[in-house]
């Protein structure tokens, strides 16, 4: 990720809507995986600057969370959150552990920045245990490629089923999928296609859509997402502008 992007996400990660509304589909789904793996830990690859470790870690007291990421800044940041005692600096495809040792594994907005996500995945069974669970978020349909990836330094969006069939031929299994960030896909959608049409001119500014919002607007963004946990509960829903996924380690 651009170094750029990691004060950015500080500033906001806390309290903007966005970040509060996906920790916030998460959790269900990081229940979940918690429960089926009986698990006493867990492992987020690319922690980034600490938000959903702190947020996960104080949800879930009973499992013991660690954070892994390559940049220091990143580390830096975790740290100033007191999270130093459950922290590791490495690369995501040579991760420092033994085989078979992580109960559970967190890649939130991580996997798409890897050029052999294949690899990647590979290495997340390797350290997950039989039975070990998976929980994954990445953004979703090429077609919404704008600045805001680039400047993120994603390598791609993930198409229709693709993450699903990488997952399988990893040697994983898939236990539930569902979109993120669907009641907001057409403005979205709108905002990133002019946002490509602007870059491809030579007339955007190359930032992320993260911004800070009037505190009455951004809560009722951050609303939107109770409404969305409480469709998927009952509408199995696969569109959105980013994909969540659940998967066993066989």
């Amino acid at each position: 990720m651009d170094a750029r992007a990691y004060p950015e996400m500080r500033a906001l990660e806390d309290h903007h809507w966005w970040f509060r509304g996906r920790r916030r589909c998460l959790r269900p789904l990081l229940a979940e995986a918690l429960s089926a793996a009986r698990a006493r830990t867990a492992l987020e690859v690319g922690c980034g600057t600490g938000g959903n470790l702190a947020h996960f870690a104080g949800q879930f007291p009973d499992t013991r969370f660690v954070g892994l990421d390559f940049d220091a800044g990143a580390i830096r940041f975790c740290a100033e959150r007191g999270l130093a005692g459950a922290l590791l600096r490495a690369d995501g495809t040579r991760l420092p552990l033994l085989d078979a040792s992580v109960d559970c594994l967190l890649a939130i907005d991580i996997v798409e920045h890897f050029a052999d996500d294949r690899a990647l995945l590979a290495e997340f069974r390797r350290v997950l245990r039989p039975g070990g669970q998976l929980v994954v978020n990445v953004p979703h349909h090429p077609w919404l490629w704008s600045p805001h990836d680039a400047i993120l330094h994603h390598q791609r969006r993930y198409a229709r089923g693709e993450l699903q069939a990488k997952l399988v031929e990893a040697g994983f299994r898939v236990e539930r999928v569902r979109g993120f960030n669907f009641l907001l896909l057409p403005p979205i959608a709108l905002v990133r296609l002019v946002r490509a049409r602007r870059s491809a001119r030579g007339a955007d500014s190359g930032g992320t859509d993260f911004f800070a919002l009037p505190a009455p607007l951004n809560a009722s963004l951050a609303g939107l997402f109770a409404l969305e946990n409480a469709i998927t509960r009952v509408l199995p829903v696969r569109e959105g502008v980013s994909l969540m996924l659940r998967a066993a380690r066989t």
